[in-house]
């Protein structure tokens, strides 16, 4: 499953792709003090920050709130990914909702840090034992692959495309 296009996961970072590359962080300028309808994000500081207290202060002054999308919840619709994370292996399904437990805890850390980071879809096909989940960028991407490699051992791969800006992650684990 190796090839020449694959890198290794300790140079995935030096070769990520930088915010100045997302075409979908930069298509759009935002008012400061912004809020996404879909995740209720606001842009605050030339940055998007997920606050509840700023949040419920924004809807406080109801006629002065400048609704908008998000960069992560335009991806969403548009079904626009940067990370695809596909796990497989006969242990996939005798662990899974142990695994799935610790790739909704690696995202609810990811949140925090930054909140543009989300899972898109999770696609589950038992009859292959395969598990496709995308995501916003590849950081979620390469963090969830990372977790789940030192939680759960297995085989771990990743590709880095710097042309199309995705990671795609594989771990795979028989028993």
């Amino acid at each position: 499953m190796f090839d020449e296009k694959r890198w290794n996961p300790a140079n995935i970072k030096k070769h990520s792709a930088s915010d100045e590359s997302d075409a979908y962080k930069n298509s759009l300028s935002y008012k400061d003090m912004s809020v996404c309808k879909s995740c209720h994000n606001i842009y605050h500081n030339k940055r998007w920050v997920k606050d509840d207290e700023l949040y419920k202060s924004i809807l406080k002054k109801k006629e002065n709130i400048n609704y908008t999308i998000c960069p992560a919840c335009l991806k969403i619709k548009t079904k626009f990914y940067n990370g695809v994370v596909e796990l497989s292996g006969g242990f996939l399904f005798e662990h899974k909702s142990d695994i799935l437990n610790l790739i909704n805890n690696t995202v609810e850390k990811a949140d925090y840090i930054d909140p543009l980071e989300k899972i898109e879809n999770i696609e589950e096909n038992e009859k292959e034992k395969i598990i496709k989940i995308y995501t916003t960028s590849e950081d979620l991407a390469q963090r969830i692959g990372r977790n789940i490699e030192r939680a759960y051992k297995g085989e771990v791969d990743y590709s880095f495309s710097e042309r199309d800006l995705l990671l795609r992650v594989y771990w795979k684990r028989e028993a």
